[in-house]
Parts: C-alpha cells; sequence; structure tokens
C-alpha cells in the first residue's frame, strides 16, 4: 500500500511519496552513478531482460531484498513512484515488478514522457508479474506517476493493458483513478477503473480514504514543508496510531489486522538545477525527521553508495526507536521539537540551493542533529499506555522476528 503525489503547477514542482510495506522489511535510500553498460543483459529482481547501453545516474528507495525500487529520481530530474492495483483476474506469477519498471525507467530516461515510453514498451515486451511481499505472497498490478519538470503523467495497468493521463497536479493510491478521462489507451477507449477494478481488495486497501486525504490536502502553493504534512497526516478518527492501527491514513500504521506500515518517504523538489530530495531513510514518518540531499553530492545518511550495509543499520537503528515508543502518547513538546527543526533545515535549504558545498555542509549537520534529537528522546519518553491486545501482539511478533532472530 502506498500514496504517491506530484505537481508541474505555477504552485511548484515536487514529488512525494510514502511506500507503505511490511514493518520488518528495511528500505534503503542509495545512490547510483551512471554507467555505461558492457553487459547485453541485465538480472532484475526475477527475471533477465536486455540490458541498455548507459544508464542514468538515479537515487533510489529500495526494499533491501528486491532489485527494483519504490520511488526515485534520476540525474534529469525525473521523479517515479508506483503503487499496486487490485484488477480483475489473476495476476503474473513472474515477470518485471511494477518496482523493477520504475528502476529501468529512471535509469534508461531522459524525461517524463520518454520514462513513461519506456515502461509500456517494457510491460508490452516482458509483462509484470512476481511476488512482491517481504514475508508473505504479495501480487498485483500497478499504476505510477511518472513526472519531471514540465510534465506529470499517471499510467494505470492490468496485465499488458494500460491507460495514461497527463496532469498538472495528481496523486494515486492503490486503486485505479483513471475512467473514461484518459489521455491514451492501449486499447479501445473505456471506462478503465469499471471494466478493470476488483472492488473488494480495492475497498479493503483504505486507499479511498487516503487518496482522498492527500486530495485534500494538496490544493495551493507547495513546499517541502507541505509535503512532509500531508506524508505524515492521519485520519479524522485515528488519535493515536502509536496505540491503534490505520490503514486509512497516508501515514500508515500496521497492527492487529493491518499488515502494512510507511517504511520509507521521500520528497522531492525540482524547482532547482539538481534536486533536493528529502528523506526520512527510515519508517513512520509522523515521528521521522525529513533530511535534505543535493542530488549528486557526497552520500550522508539516510542516503548511502549501492550496497553499503550501513544502509541497512540506519533503518534498522531509527526502526529501533519507533518499537520503542509504540503504546505510547508521545508529548506535543516531540512534534514541536521535530517542526522547528526541519523548519531551521528548509529555511536554509532555500539559501543553500544554488551551492553543492553548502547543501552538503547542511545535509551533515541535519545528520548530527538528528541523532541528537533521538538520542535526547529516547531518555525522556512517557510511560506506554494501554493498547488492544491484537496490537500488542502483533508488534510483540514482529519485533521478535526483526531484533532477534
Amino acid at each position: 500500500m502506498c500514496d504517491t503525489l506530484g505537481t508541474v503547477s505555477s504552485g511548484g514542482v515536487y514529488f512525494a511519496k510514502n511506500s507503505d510495506r511490511s514493518p520488518n522489511e528495511p528500505q534503503l535510500v542509495e545512490l547510483i552513478g551512471a554507467k555505461l553498460c558492457s553487459e547485453t543483459t541485465l538480472k532484475t529482481t526475477y527475471i533477465e531482460i536486455e540490458q541498455a547501453k548507459e544508464t542514468h545516474s538515479v537515487l533510489i528507495s529500495r526494499p533491501a531484498w528486491m532489485w527494483g525500487v519504490e520511488m526515485g529520481v534520476n540525474d534529469c530530474s525525473v521523479a517515479i513512484g508506483n503503487e499496486a492495483v487490485f484488477t480483475k483476474g489473476s495476476y503474473g506469477k513472474t515477470g518485471l515488478t511494477g518496482m523493477d519498471l520504475v528502476r529501468l525507467a529512471l535509469e534508461r530516461a531522459e524525461s517524463a514522457k520518454s520514462a513513461l515510453e519506456v515502461i509500456i514498451s517494457l510491460l508490452d515486451r516482458y509483462g509484470q508479474g512476481g511476488n512482491c511481499g517481504f514475508d508473505h505472497d504479495f501480487y498485483y498490478d500497478n499504476s505510477f506517476l511518472i513526472m519531471d519538470k514540465s510534465e506529470l503523467f499517471v499510467l494505470e495497468t492490468h496485465d499488458k493493458s494500460w491507460v495514461y493521463r497527463r496532469s498538472e497536479t495528481d496523486c494515486i493510491s492503490n486503486r485505479l483513478c483513471i475512467g473514461k478521462d484518459g489521455t491514451a489507451y492501449s486499447d479501445e477507449a473505456c471506462d478503465f477503473i469499471k471494466v478493470h477494478t476488483d472492488p473488494l481488495f480495492t475497498h479493503f486497501s483504505g486507499s479511498k480514504s487516503r487518496r482522498s486525504i492527500v486530495q485534500k490536502l494538496s490544493s495551493g502553493r507547495h513546499s517541502a514543508e507541505s509535503l512532509m504534512r500531508i506524508l505524515r497526516a492521519h485520519a479524522d478518527d485515528c488519535l493515536n496510531p502509536l496505540i491503534k492501527p490505520t490503514i486509512k491514513s497516508p501515514c500508515m500504521h500496521a497492527g492487529g489486522l493491518i499488515g502494512d506500515h510507511t517504511t520509507q518517504s521521500m520528497i522531492v523538489d525540482l524547482n532547482a538545477d539538481l534536486p533536493v530530495v528529502w528523506a526520512t531513510g527510515c519508517s513512520t514518518p509522523c515521528i521521522s525527521l525529513f533530511k535534505p540531499y543535493l542530488f549528486g553530492s557526497e552520500p550522508v545518511p539516510p542516503v548511502f553508495n549501492a550496497n553499503d550495509p550501513k544502509a541497512k543499520n540506519y533503518w534498522l537503528k531509527r526502526e529501533s526507536f519507533h518499537r520503542n515508543v509504540l503504546f505510547r502518547e508521545l508529548p506535543k513538546e516531540f512534534y514541536s521539537e521535530r517542526d522547528e527543526i526541519e523548519n531551521r533545515w528548509t529555511k536554509a535549504c532555500e539559501s543553500a540551493k544554488g551551492d553543492p558545498s553548502a547543501m552538503r555542509s547542511l545535509s551533515y549537520r541535519a545528520c548530527k542533529e538528528e541523532e541528537a534529537f533521538y538520542g535526547a528522546w529516547e531518555k525522556k519518553l512517557p510511560p506506554q499506555k494501554n493498547a488492544r491486545a491484537a496490537f500488542k501482539a502483533y508488534w510483540t511478533k514482529k519485533n521478535k522476528a526483526l531484533f532477534e532472530n
């Protein structure tokens, strides 16, 4: 489960996504350099495909065990995120995963339109499929939000059928959202929602509520801070997600019967020459800090070089704080301090955007201040509160699997 939004309007050019997956699945933020490829084939998550002659530099967020990625941006300012969508019929048991398609498009495309074409071409040639679950089987089709500095497309699929819509501002959740208003269709124009939606799984995904919340909060001018608020948003009936789970909130919290959790969050500011990425590098954005990073700079946590084992260690360290605050109600001071820190960073970022050295210094400063923030709060957490037995049992089992095995 996930939520993705983007805008190329006069109110700003931004991409943002929450990745909602198994709470025990580490998700890594990595910088991968451009390459001239001598190999003729490429092994993706499950299948081998023809390799491109060269690939772009990309900053990606990927589940630690997969080749494909949940979201990312490349050196041409193309940003992409994907969502699971639930459609009629059976899903492919093998093929390119939606996350493979995101990474391949980022590596091969120099614009949003060319990324759209890359995904459609690969979908037609290789098909989509494969288990995308970490600790359980999970098969689905995919939708994508694809954008650069001037164009934004939403692409939705069912097997090899597809539809896309060109927009200025749009958002996607775990449901088909293009009916008869598509810009182009793979087959005859139709109501893509009505023809292809699996209503049962779509309903229980909570995507209607999440997409409605994102749409409501997305009007007006945008900024990194406004997008942080959207990715941290909870449904009105979610009073304390550290005690009670929520699948209807963009900031998703697992527990009981709800098996998905926001495990990574990313915002990409595309208003300058180089993308500025704000990433949590960890789960649970409502209690996490978004740290700034200038694309192409020396990696600073939460950004790491490809296959650096410290990336997983970073995620696990932050996850230990999240598990420690479960069953508690954090005081208002925690959230106000979080906001004050990020406000300082966003102001510093505005003045440093055109200066790579200043941005690098800001990233290092943010890394140190984040460490101090969590170190201080670990020593003054409030006592645990009562929570439902199913919620406690769920997290006790997850903690044992993550930290004791």
